[in-house]
């Protein structure tokens, strides 16, 4: 898996970058936001880990146009601690996840590796699944991880996408908050339940006439409805 790791802090790349090559990862590194974009284009890491605040260009700039590029890019924001709204608007922007500067290495790797998990799924459980889940001119295709509305098909990311099977598998099911972060996120999301509701409504934008079926049920959760 390669990553490309994005920070102006040269000791937190280093620190970063031996802690992933001894896990034999592939570490492309940047310290601008510009040169993490050719990066990104010339390179096509699987995985993004960004710093919000670079010298030239915010890191959600840099997001932006990441998922200009790739809608289905993975991204890991880097915040300092306490920038609450950062965190948010990260997350709104499409950000699959975050880390509170200083951060703990070991938890980086876990992170890093839940993601790999979705983006990988083993075989044996893709074997498994049916290659298309159906639900009106709504059609995902499982293996290849696509979603496609009335024969078009809709860019999504990979959180998205696992948001949405889960809940069409399960229709008319009523999950809280913390059963999606618990399905799609897959580790405690430090009580953030804001990341859920930024997804629903992510989701909602991209699913047109069928935006009504992914229900609010006021104070517990989410559900869709047939």
């Amino acid at each position: 898996m390669k990553i490309l790791v994005v920070d102006d802090e040269k000791s937190i790349i280093n620190l970063i970058r031996m802690n992933l090559e001894l896990e034999g990862y592939v570490v492309i590194t940047s310290e601008t936001g510009m040169d993490a974009i050719q990066k990104f284009i010339e390179e096509k890491p699987e995985l993004v880990i960004l710093d919000i605040m670079l010298p030239d260009v915010s890191g959600h700039k840099v997001l932006r146009k990441i998922h200009e590029i790739d809608s289905a890019a993975a991204v890991i924001m880097l915040t300092a601690k306490g920038e609450v709204n950062d965190k948010l608007f990260g997350l709104q922007l499409g950000a699959d996840d975050y880390m509170t500067k200083p951060f703990n290495s070991e938890e980086l790797l876990l992170r890093i590796k839940a993601i790999s998990k979705r983006l990988y799924p083993l075989k044996e459980k893709i074997i498994e699944t049916e290659k298309d889940l159906v639900f009106d001119k709504i059609r995902i295709r499982v293996e290849e991880r696509a979603l496609w509305l009335d024969g078009r098909m809709i860019e999504v990311t990979y959180r998205e996408f696992d948001m949405l099977l889960l809940m069409l598998e399960n229709r008319n099911k009523v999950f809280t908050r913390e059963n999606l972060l618990e399905n799609v996120w897959r580790y405690s999301y430090e009580g953030n339940t804001r990341a859920v509701d930024m997804l629903i409504q992510r989701l909602r934008k991209k699913l047109g006439i069928y935006a009504g079926n992914l229900k609010t049920v006021y104070g517990i959760g989410y559900k869709f409805k047939d």
